[in-house]
């Protein structure tokens, strides 16, 4: 039942593949931060009638996007190394209505896993795999991995396997493109864009 981080292409997909509504909002975490980093209205809820409900009862800090903007948006904090997520609505809505985009620094969920221990987002069934002879050893995956999961030895870059969470931002981050997503059926299920469609 919990929130389930998910690859780039899987949440660029989303939004492809899913309705048409979009809406960008300003993100609870960072909101929540007396320092919130920037841009913070970098939340996307996707699909009636959570995108109405967004625009109405949160006029200031949301807004309508166009596929295009909802893309650019996604892409932008890709490349930022944000950790994208998506979003479950429970009871008698059991679908998905929302992708987040967070920062280490901010993000409630992952605060909860590397304080506390705590299950606070699903794998997103992915680990980051390093390929040693591309690997230049300049520290940048490690500095930039939000659940601290890699380090580094005196020739190379070790991977934590049980804190890998496959959220990508090592292998966007890194400049030899050394580092690469592999499934791993221990860590879950990935999320199928394909399933979803019923919920639209």
């Amino acid at each position: 039942d919990l929130d389930q981080i998910i690859p780039y292409p899987t949440a660029r997909n989303l939004v492809l593949k899913g309705p048409p509504d979009v809406a960008a909002y300003e993100c609870v975490c960072r909101h929540a931060q007396g320092h919130a980093c920037q841009p913070s209205q970098v939340c996307m809820v996707i699909g009636q009638p959570f995108v109405d409900f967004i625009l109405e009862h949160h006029p200031q800090t949301s807004r309508r996007l166009s596929q295009a903007e909802a893309l650019e948006l996604l892409r932008a904090e890709h490349e930022r190394g944000h950790v994208h997520s998506a979003w479950f609505k429970d009871a008698m809505l059991n679908r998905f209505y929302a992708i987040c985009n967070c920062c280490k620094c901010c993000c409630a969920g992952i605060g909860m896993t590397m304080k506390y221990g705590m299950a606070g987002m699903a794998s997103s069934g992915y680990v980051a795999e390093v390929n040693q002879e591309l690997c230049n050893q300049c520290g940048t995956c490690v500095e930039a991995c939000p659940f601290n999961a890699l380090s580094m030895n005196d020739s190379s870059v070790a991977r934590n396997w049980k804190a890998c969470m496959g959220c990508g931002v090592c292998e966007v981050k890194c400049p030899t493109q050394a580092v690469s997503l592999v499934r791993d059926e221990k860590k879950g299920i990935p999320l199928d864009v394909r399933m979803l469609a019923y919920g639209f």
